[in-house]
């Protein structure tokens, strides 16, 4: 045998420190490549859509196109306003309608919440369209809920609320002041009791319209405990007296003087709470009639000047005046603040002087040469007192001039709806009574100026269609409703010159014209798409007193539920475009009509 191989050691390479770090790097660089080619991918896929685990309330939005999300919040949105909110107190419940349709007029209904699904779609938009890259991916896998945009009119809610709830209270009643005759002085004790807290009752039910699921809010009764008590009332006595003794007190404006007469005080006087401690102030609603009849002395409403078209050339036809109004509020604080320190002497109300906006000087130099704008509707058919509501809203805005860059408020030109200045009442139907109401008629002047705004190329800022079809503003969509002080309808004159607002009705016919100086913008408007009809109810019967047994009278014929929409495009000197599409929502409304009754029944009372 030959002799033996020897074995060789085999080595492996080791990787220099300088050979891994190329391999880390190029590992990283391939993964870190493949991430961000799957983020800009995953961005891109998204582009004009909400990206996954984007939800309004509970609905998912995730992956839907803008125009298909906005469909579908409308759908979701249009569902809780026609079922409206459901209160619970013991098992009972009180359904709210969205709409305050106590009346057989729709005419002046008005809405207690409303959607704004666009502004709801375009701020999701927006908040996606601000986030990097990692945080597109981030919220998609995470998931993230915005509230949709509402508008709830929260102080006629709780309004409403309490008119059906009131019956189950017993309020905390406060220990209370007695003088007798010879000016016997005693304290009736305070007593204890329970309330609904409304206000936190419309916050819950905010907070439940903010997830759309629009569940039954369920209230109760909560202690209600007496502000002002027996023996805290007790240290108060000393200044019961002393008021007492400096009566009677005199209220001054200018060179007028009105006395509160020592046996008013007597009436009046009554314990209040203030910075913590037990007083005496002097009744305020009792304060607030003795005001009244001094008010209509005091008042002057402002009068802007106002203007006419005449061969080109702007005229007065109303000079400027300024205003005052007594500011009834601010006036009993100053009552009450005042009597409570003795051997005052006489008290000054408090009175705002307003000065108009435009006067009657350099009348030719507002910039109006042309017509910019016109609005026109038709009122056929309608009752007197109603054209005479139109004729005296049309009379008020006639000749009225908006400041460049203002916002023009509809209810604020108009001023007070009420018999003073003008009005006549229409009988509408409350409950199971016709009574008279102020504002009949004046939705076909926010109609008409909705219309004219739209034709202008102005922002309109706030608009509210009706809650139904009403005839005299076909075609549907191109209506807007005012009751004062809300809905309001409002656009703002975003020219650099003044626009003269004036109105002629002609037969019929109702017509708004804008005249100013045109800025070469262009403006085209869509006819109205109609879709979604719902048909009627049938014909509501109210039972009522008020007319003969047997009699039957009906206000408003049945209108079919609808949605519309309209687009505006506006087209500005500068190439610019502005395109905003309109849309309405309408629920369907039965005929309405009372049937005369020997005796209500039971469900009527």
């Amino acid at each position: 045998m030959g002799a033996p191989r020897q074995k060789k050691d085999v080595r492996v390479p080791q990787a220099t420190p300088h050979r891994l770090a190329l391999r880390i790097f190029i590992i990283l660089l391939v993964v870190g490549t493949a991430a961000i080619a799957f983020v800009f991918f995953f961005s891109a896929s998204y582009q004009g859509k909400f990206f996954p685990g984007t939800q309004v309330g509970y609905l998912d939005l995730g992956g839907m196109t803008y125009g298909s999300a906005r469909q579908q919040l409308e759908e979701v949105t249009n569902a809780i306003i026609d079922e409206g909110i459901t209160f619970s107190y013991r098992g009972e419940e009180f359904p709210v309608t969205s709409t305050v349709e106590d009346t057989a007029n729709p005419e002046l209904s008005f809405r207690l919440l409303s959607f704004d699904v666009d502004a709801t779609i375009e701020q999701i938009a927006g908040i996606q369209a601000g986030w990097n890259e990692a945080e597109k991916v981030y919220y998609s896998v995470a998931g993230w809920a915005v509230p949709p945009v509402v508008d709830v009119d929260t102080d006629r809610l709780a309004e409403t609320l309490r008119h059906e709830l009131a019956k189950y209270e017993q309020p905390a009643v406060d220990a209370s002041l007695v003088i007798e005759e010879g000016d016997h002085i005693s304290i009736t004790p305070e007593q204890g009791g329970q309330a609904f807290d409304y206000e936190a009752i419309v916050q819950s039910a905010v907070a439940n319209l903010g997830s759309l699921a629009n569940r039954t809010v369920t209230v109760q009764l909560e202690p209600d405990f007496p502000r002002i008590t027996q023996s805290a009332a007790a240290s108060a006595m000393n200044l019961v007296q002393q008021t007492l003794d400096a009566a009677p007190f005199v209220v001054a404006y200018e060179d007028y003087r009105w006395a509160i007469t020592e046996e008013q005080v007597r009436i009046w006087l009554e314990f209040a709470y203030a910075d913590s401690a037990v007083t005496v102030e002097l009744d305020r609603d009792e304060l607030e009639t003795f005001l009244g009849p001094i008010a209509a002395e005091i008042d002057i409403e402002t009068r802007e000047a106002k203007f006419a078209m005449e061969n080109g050339k702007v005229l007065e036809f109303q000079p400027s005046r300024n205003g005052r109004e007594l500011l009834i509020e601010d006036s009993i604080a100053r009552i009450n603040e005042k009597i409570r320190q003795v051997g005052i002497g006489d008290i000054d109300l408090m009175v705002e002087v307003t000065e108009p906006v435009v006067t009657t000087e350099h009348v030719n130099n507002f910039g109006i040469r042309e017509l910019i704008g016109e609005g026109q509707s038709n009122f056929s058919g309608s009752p007197k007192n109603r054209r005479h509501n139109i004729t005296v809203g049309a009379g008020a805005l006639n000749g009225i001039l908006i400041e460049p860059g203002k916002e023009f408020s509809l209810v604020g030109a108009l001023g007070k709806i009420e018999a003073s200045t003008g009005y006549l009442p229409e009988l509408v139907i409350k409950g199971n009574k016709t009574v008279p109401e102020y504002g009949g008629g004046l939705c076909q002047i926010g109609t008409t100026a909705f219309r004219a705004a739209l034709d202008a190329g102005f922002p309109i800022t706030e608009r509210t269609n009706h809650s139904y079809r009403v005839s005299y503003y076909e075609p549907a969509g191109t209506d807007a409703t005012i009751y004062d002080p809300k809905p309001d309808f409002k656009f703002i004159n975003d020219t650099e010159h003044y626009v003269l607002f004036t109105t002629e009705i002609d037969g019929n016919d109702l017509t708004f014209r804008f005249y100013g100086t045109a800025d070469g913008r262009a403006v085209e408007q869509t006819q109205p798409s109609i879709f979604n009809l719902v048909r009627p109810g049938d014909t509501k019967l109210v039972e009522t007193t008020d007319l003969a047994p047997g009699e039957k009278k009906c206000t408003e014929r049945a209108h079919t539920g609808a949605d519309a929409e309209f687009t505006r495009t506006i087209t500005y000197v500068t190439g610019e475009q502005k395109v905003e599409t309109f849309r309405s929502h309408y629920k369907p409304w039965q005929e309405v009509c009372l049937v005369g009754v020997e005796e209500l029944s039971g469900a009527a009372e």
